[in-house]
């Protein structure tokens, strides 16, 4: 399907000139948020130019693609398209838009007198099969539209690509692909998930809510919105989609894994222990959900439990250094391990994760004077009121400023009024 564009606005009307420019200059912005997927924003922007100017073209226009395309609202953007068209019949895209609106809304027999119409005004050959392909003719009456999807092949060269890493390829990919299939559940789900690798959070949120409003049956779709809420902090909607992810498909270990996540972070301890367990049930050799249920047993003083957990995962999953490193920790809690015995599992982990780096180790190139000023480096994630700071700060604050330059490199998420004063104490703040 041809994919409906953004327009700069032509000269306006019986405007004063001064007026005029900030209407273009609003205009810039609201198809910078709509092309950078800040759809409330751009929103926001095309309506405050309605408001000066109610019949501003291409403000109509690309709100109404806005509400039809990309907030599947498309009875709401008739209106904007009718009004564009009402300023400027001339506009080919215009009349595309407004047919491919009247479709979107299931409005099959208005579209099918529309079209001709269109054609009349200057519809391109190519624009007016792709809207004719999706109406269905049958005894002079429009059906309903085509429901087109990527082909086997095209999904595959997809899934390859993010198995390869490449991930900006695959954003390319997939919105190459939606623009011929904008109701393609898959293809929104693929956008999502290149572009969660990159840190694109938000976007990948928008792209994953599209998949999941495609799919309402696709238990993966559910489960990748709301891992993505999760990862935003959006902890009620993270359940609220997790949830449906499981009543599709009841033994998705996975999406119960992340829902155990997400109301462990809600406070719901017990229902997050059900659902590791769960998972663990129908996948008794999931690494990731026996590291977390070995959190719900350390947070209950359960010792023991957390440590069988967290051998279970580093059994299932030998490279799993973070619950090596949870291993590690729990270790030192349980009573009767003694220290050679705790000592034994740390020559284990250096084993295992350290040795195989030691032959990219590069000698040092500082000098060797004793006399010199020697530069310290900590790193932490725990700059901010925790229990190490009872140790770490006096350590920090009596460094001798002498003979000793020290960096700290902290791994923050929040700051508070104990970072303050670590901050204090150190010359570099990294």
């Amino acid at each position: 399907m041809h994919n409906p564009g953004y327009h700069m606005t032509t000269p306006i009307a019986n405007l004063p000139l001064p007026l005029a420019a900030h209407l273009e200059e609003l205009l810039e912005k609201a198809i910078k948020s709509h092309q950078c997927w800040e759809f409330e924003k751009a929103q926001a922007a095309y309506e405050e130019i309605l408001e000066i100017d109610p019949g501003h073209a291409d403000a109509n226009h690309n709100l109404g693609v806005l509400l039809a395309v990309q907030l599947l609202k498309p009875g709401q953007a008739l209106p904007h398209f009718e009004a564009a068209l009402n300023a400027d019949a001339g506009r080919t895209q215009f009349w595309f838009s407004y047919v491919d609106g009247l479709i979107r809304d299931g409005q099959h027999a208005v579209a099918a007198q529309v079209l001709p119409i269109a054609q009349a005004q200057g519809l391109s050959l190519a624009m007016f099969n792709s809207l004719a392909e999706r109406l269905v003719v049958d005894g002079g009456e429009a059906g309903s539209p085509s429901t087109y999807e990527p082909s086997l092949q095209e999904k595959n060269a997809l899934v390859a690509l993010f198995n390869r890493g490449e991930y900006e390829k695959g954003e390319a990919a997939a919105r190459t692909m939606i623009e011929s299939a904008p109701e393609s559940g898959f293809a929104w789900k693929a956008l999502g998930t290149m572009l969660q690798p990159q840190g694109r959070k938000e976007e990948a949120l928008k792209a994953k809510q599209l998949a999941a409003q495609f799919l309402p049956d696709d238990a993966e779709a559910q489960c990748n919105l709301g891992r993505a809420y999760f990862e935003l902090g959006q902890t009620p909607e993270a359940i609220n989609a997790l949830r449906v992810a499981v009543e599709v498909k009841p033994d998705y270990a996975e999406a119960l894994n992340n829902l155990g996540l997400a109301y462990n972070a809600n406070g719901d301890i017990h229902l997050a222990s059900e659902c590791f367990q769960r998972a663990l049930q129908y996948k008794p050799d999931f690494a990731e959900a026996w590291n977390n249920l070995s959190g719900i047993f350390n947070a209950h003083g359960e010792v023991e439990k957390a440590i069988h957990a967290l051998r279970k995962a580093v059994d299932s999953k030998p490279d799993y250094r973070i619950a090596f490193d949870n291993l590690l920790f729990v270790l030192n809690y349980h009573p009767e391990n003694s220290a050679e015995e705790i000592f034994r599992s740390y020559q284990e982990y250096e084993r295992k994760f350290g040795e195989p780096h030691q032959q990219e180790w590069v000698a040092h190139s500082n000098s060797r004077d004793e006399s010199r000023r020697l530069k310290v480096g900590y790193v932490s994630p725990d700059f901010r009121s925790h229990a190490c700071t009872f140790f770490l700060e006096p350590l920090l604050e009596h460094h001798d400023r002498q003979q000793f330059e020290v960096y700290a490199y902290a791994e923050l998420t929040q700051e508070d009024a104990v970072t303050a004063r670590y901050k204090g104490y150190v010359e570099h703040w990294i």
